[in-house]
């Protein structure tokens, strides 16, 4: 009876008069996380869904309001098709005195997997525990203390995720496992694979797997040692190891942290695709399960339309007799490749792996030394900075020298813009633009606690014409005075001379009369020579040091911020504004202080153009 009323007196209410494509549009909104844009008004080949449990919960709390909107959720087969399981679906039961159990909850899953139809699936399993110890069996020394204790997120429980989703992997579109500990993984890769193999994903197009223990990759070979066969996409017969398999047509972005697959099928995979991969990450794996240097140019060549790639611990397979980057192949040539960052362990690791990039389209560019935090021993990484600089890993100081055009010729020469893919040594690309740099178009550098010596860092930003934005992490001031203009004989040069922006994080090499400089005379010295204006400098310090130099005088024209890191309240961050137009800025405006980025970006075009 209070049902009836309540639908009755529902569909009477101004609300319950909409229309509903109004209703389906604003059930859709409600699906998608604060913040997150509508996938309709996104591109399609970028968009990546964010999956949480917030997400999942809003078509089963909204079909619960009344009749109406029941239906129409009903009838919404998207809204039913994204799956965030975690641990929060597992409980505790009384096994009758014989001690508590866990049991996962599946009701949902199923319900959703059924009123999904046919739609594409988008899946997110977080099997992380945020009380695991880090302690893992087979891991780590024999006679480590205790036994480990086991994660809320069982393998038992992975067992039974997989069981109600394998078979609709016809149906995956967005796939991504994350877990603590090996051996859930391992249960759901186990059961995936034979599947894979065999009938393929015709509609998976981002697939993320993730070991969030980035601690084990350290060691030399792969632990826990008895899971580490058989691996991901191994075929199930030897005879389709020697074909191009076409199991992931529609694979766009790929990221595996901890997890190694079989190189050869992977690459085999990706030779048969039918859109192209866009998005490759490899991340945290031991020595014995990386590529070889074959299988890695094989799955570089097999991957001609790759947008993004992320190397960082992992890469082709280096024995430890090895001196230099094998010469063994030609660089792959990847015109498409906008975005890399290679975070190495070794020197030699990092020119092996950039030896292999022809990539003269590179807008931005991360290097990171990321070596084991305990480690006592330093990577020289001059020689990684001397090949993007001038494509050479030896030499001497004198050879790493490179001399441009003064400042003023490089930004003119510069302003013409092309559309068109730029292939080095064409005959189009203009003759100052033409240069022995790995990578001459890059516009955003992150140099992350990279040593080097200074002709190195000078080599490297000499050959940088097009930089605007550069981010040093963990650098010393050398990386600072590498920036500073120089005069070697009649030709003057000045680094970077298109530089607008430069951010500095965990700084506790510089001392305060470095930031000064900095944030003072940096600026005046490269507009001296014709540079262009530092307009923007970011400065993370410590409370003390952020007191010290937000009292100092900033270069004129230039946007000083300055954030204390140890201070939790974002309130308490100095704001030092060293041009004085910059405060009279609209704080309504599309970009202010007061406006939202994302309203931002969908309407400034529209405020623009009246």
């Amino acid at each position: 009876m209070y049902a009836s009323y309540f639908n009755r007196d529902f569909s009477s209410s101004p609300i319950g008069k909409l229309p509903v494509e109004l209703l389906s549009e604003i059930f859709t909104l409600c699906s998608l996380p604060s913040g997150q844009p509508s996938p309709i008004s996104d591109d399609e080949g970028s968009y990546l869904p964010v999956i949480n449990s917030e997400t999942v919960r809003a078509p089963f709390i909204l079909s619960r309001v009344n009749r109406r909107w029941r239906d129409i959720i009903l009838s919404q087969s998207s809204l039913w098709a994204s799956l965030c399981i975690t641990a929060e679906l597992i409980q505790e039961t009384d096994c009758r005195g014989k001690g508590s159990s866990t049991k996962l909850k599946t009701a949902h899953i199923a319900s959703s997997l059924q009123r999904s139809r046919r739609a594409p699936l988008n899946i997110l399993i977080d099997a992380r525990d945020p009380e695991w110890n880090f302690s893992e069996a087979g891991v780590g020394p024999d006679d480590a203390d205790g036994p480990p204790i086991p994660t809320l997120f069982s393998p038992d429980h992975m067992a039974i995720v997989m069981s109600l989703l394998v078979p609709h992997l016809s149906r995956w579109r967005h796939l991504t496992i994350l877990t603590d500990t090996w051996v859930p993984m391992h249960v759901a890769l186990s059961a995936i694979n034979p599947a894979i193999t065999s009938l393929g994903a015709p509609c998976l197009e981002s697939l993320t797997l993730m070991r969030c223990n980035d601690f084990v990759s350290f060691s030399p070979q792969f632990e826990p040692r008895d899971l580490k066969t058989p691996a991901f996409l191994s075929p199930l017969s030897p005879d389709a190891a020697c074909q191009d398999l076409s199991i992931l047509p529609k694979l766009k972005q790929l990221s595996l942290r901890g997890v190694h697959v079989d190189w050869d099928s992977l690459a085999a995979a990706m030779r048969s695709s039918v859109v192209g991969l866009s998005s490759l990450e490899l991340a945290s794996h031991c020595s014995d399960v990386r590529p070889s240097n074959d299988q890695f140019h094989s799955l570089l060549q097999s991957v001609p339309t790759l947008q993004r790639l992320v190397i960082t611990g992992s890469g082709p397979e280096i024995p430890e007799e090895m001196e230099d980057a094998p010469p063994d192949h030609d660089p792959v040539p990847l015109h498409h490749l906008q975005n890399i960052t290679i975070g190495y362990r070794t020197a030699l690791e990092g020119r092996t792996v950039l030896q292999q990039l022809d990539a003269p389209n590179v807008k931005t560019l991360s290097l990171e030394d990321a070596t084991y935090p305990g480690d006592p021993e330093e990577i020289n990484g001059g020689s990684l900075l001397a090949y993007v600089g001038c494509r050479k890993f030896k030499g001497n100081d004198s050879e790493f020298r490179l001399e441009y055009p003064p400042p003023q010729l490089a930004v003119a020469s510069g302003s013409k813009s092309s559309t068109m893919i730029h292939r080095r040594r064409s005959s189009t690309v203009l003759q100052s633009q033409e240069s022995n740099a790995a990578f001459p178009l890059l516009e955003n550098v992150t140099l992350k606690c990279v040593k080097s010596s200074p002709w190195p860092l000078r080599t490297f930003f000499n050959a940088l014409p097009k930089l605007q934005h550069l981010e040093l992490i963990g650098m010393s001031m050398q990386a600072v005075q590498a920036l500073v203009p120089s005069s070697p004989g009649s030709m003057p040069t000045c680094p970077c001379p298109q530089l607008r922006s430069l951010c500095i994080r965990d700084s506790e090499q510089l001392q305060v009369c470095d930031l000064d400089f900095i944030i003072g005379n940096l600026g005046l010295e490269r507009q001296s020579k014709g540079a262009c204006r530092l307009s923007d400098v970011e400065l993370h310090l410590d409370s003390a040091r952020a007191a010290c130099v937000a009292a100092s005088p900033g270069s004129p024209g230039t946007r000083v911020n300055i954030y204390s890191d140890d201070e939790d309240d974002s309130d308490d961050d100095c704001d030092y504004m060293g041009d004085e137009d910059d405060m009279d800025l609209d704080p309504f405006s599309p970009g202010g202080a007061f406006n939202d980025p994302v309203f931002d970006s969908y309407y400034s075009h529209q405020i623009l153009s009246q």
